[in-house]
């Protein structure tokens, strides 16, 4: 009886996987990037990693599009048109090639396939000056692809007294938590309506030099850069926390999705007033 529940649930998420991946016109259309292991595992086994992200669109009214690592190129190709916005999820290191640097002793896995994916997502949201939201490896792919650099290990790498611990232990007891201090009049101070904010954290990279065309909204209290912001239209906002995680306890933490749906709202009007032009 438990492996046929358990075949049942996996069948039921392969399903609602499917559904999202053919987006109803109704969106907006959200593209979440799904790196291959997450994608095999939501296949094989019926667990969706992704899931916080995917509740963060859906409750706000977008509709989510699975933007997978092992889409063949054409495939991808065909799903960029119909996207009205794009979330960068967390998860592992961006190679530092793409910044011109050597690989740190501490530098983590990475995923030369994965990097370019989410640089072919920007190029076309760029192109198309669709909403983006990063975070945690989101915010840093953000930073990387339009210019900037990373502090590849925290502990290692970071000039000023680190006070703050960025990544606990799994193993660990203590709270996952800091402070950060938002800058006064950005966009994510708009968007928590607060310039002193508790956070998650799960991080051991950062930014380091900041893209140009982008300001840093937050930081921690012994200065790593915890937000950055994009200075003109469309809305892009990289946040280092995990809001997606936060928000089920602290609705504070709904604001960047709900902004992103909000503007993806405006670039799916457009979207569908030019295929009305054709």
């Amino acid at each position: 009886m438990t492996k046929r529940r358990t075949a049942l649930r996996a069948l039921l998420a392969i399903a609602a996987l499917w559904a999202a991946v053919a987006a109803p016109a109704d969106g907006p259309n959200i593209g979440l990037i799904y790196a291959a292991p997450k994608f095999v595992k939501l296949q094989e086994k019926g667990k969706d990693d992704q899931r916080p992200y995917r509740d963060a669109v859906e409750d706000n009214g977008g509709m989510v599009v699975v933007v997978s690592q092992t889409y063949a190129p054409e495939r991808v190709d065909a799903l960029l048109p119909g996207l009205d916005g794009v979330l960068l999820p967390g998860g592992i290191d961006v190679d530092p090639e793409h910044y011109g640097e050597e690989r740190h002793e501490k530098l983590e896995k990475t995923d030369a396939a994965l990097d370019r994916l989410e640089f072919k997502v920007l190029d076309h949201a760029k192109a198309r000056g669709l909403p983006v939201l990063g975070v945690c490896r989101g915010h840093q792919v953000l930073n990387v692809y339009f210019g900037g650099t990373l502090v590849q290990d925290i502990p290692s790498e970071c000039h000023c007294p680190c006070t703050v611990v960025h990544r606990y232990s799994a193993l660990s007891k203590e709270k996952k938590e800091h402070p950060i201090t938002i800058e006064k009049g950005s966009l994510l101070q708009e968007l928590f309506g607060t310039e002193r904010l508790v956070v998650n954290t799960y991080h051991h990279q950062a930014v380091r030099d900041l893209a140009p065309g982008f300001v840093i909204a937050a930081r921690t209290d012994d200065s790593v850069v915890e937000a950055i912001e994009g200075t003109a239209a469309p809305f892009i906002l990289g946040v280092q926390f995990h809001p997606e995680k936060l928000r089920p306890k602290d609705p504070r933490f709904n604001a960047p999705f709900r902004r992103l749906v909000e503007e993806a709202r405006k670039a799916q009007q457009a979207r569908e007033n030019a295929t009305g032009d054709d």
